[in-house]
């Protein structure tokens, strides 16, 4: 691990560009122009909420009127969600909700698994004592919303410290990759015990702090694999229902 000073990298928040010349050269706040990012983030939840039914079809000149944005731009996004599995495309019929299945979102626990994996093997190699301090009050953080019910804001900063691990790997395809997978974490809750996930996600940042990459790797794998070990037992009890989490 190194020592030298610095911080946790921050997950990068992309916003969108709200500014919007009107015909007289002025700026309007009224009509914001949108990006492909914010119409993805959009449709991505409108899809996980079940706003957008599986099968239901997305048409891009009524998405385009929607938005009032040219067509061009929900290509594009429409294209990352398919990149996400989240739609699909039948040809000469258009584009469609894809079915999210238990064997879908069991699937992408296991490429996380296999991606984390690595992600904290590089981290043993990469992280200073004051990125790792840093996570450890995130884990206690995520402990704390749990003890307080709040299982939502729980959830969310339980993914912001898995995905600064990704970050923090500095593999930058490892980055792009985890990207694909890790949407369906904003409908997927596990409802472990606060108290057992803080635990884990101190043993595998004492790992990292160590040096010890065999260690945060199967740490980290057990970590994961339990995670999707409930939500599979949560399927098979028909206990299941996808919810948004921002």
């Amino acid at each position: 691990m190194r020592t030298r000073k610095g911080s946790a990298s921050a997950a990068v928040i992309e916003k969108p560009d709200v500014s919007l010349t009107s015909g007289d050269g002025e700026s309007s706040s009224k009509q914001p122009r949108l990006t492909r990012h914010h119409i993805r983030e959009t449709l991505q939840r409108m899809i996980l909420t079940g706003e957008r039914k599986p099968g239901s079809k997305l048409r891009q000149q009524e998405l385009a009127e929607q938005f009032r944005v040219a067509q061009g731009v929900v290509r594009e996004a429409l294209l990352e969600l398919r990149a996400y599995g989240l739609v699909e495309t039948i040809d000469r019929r258009g584009v469609y909700v894809s079915k999210l299945d238990k064997e879908k979102v069991l699937e992408s626990f296991e490429v996380r698994e296999m991606h984390e994996a690595l992600a904290v093997r590089r981290c043993c190699e990469r992280v200073t004592r004051v990125q790792i301090r840093e996570l450890m009050d995130m884990a206690e953080r995520i402990y704390e919303l749990g003890v307080a019910g709040k299982l939502d804001e729980m959830g969310s900063l339980d993914r912001q410290l898995h995905s600064q691990l990704i970050h923090l790997s500095g593999n930058s395809m490892l980055i792009r990759l985890a990207d694909n997978y890790r949407v369906l974490g904003k409908f997927v809750r596990a409802d472990r015990d606060p108290g057992v996930v803080r635990d884990e996600h101190l043993a595998i940042l004492r790992a990292i702090q160590d040096g010890r990459a065999d260690d945060a790797e199967r740490l980290v794998r057990q970590h994961v694999a339990a995670a999707r070990i409930a939500v599979e037992k949560r399927y098979e009890n028909s206990e299941f229902e996808p919810k948004w989490v921002v």
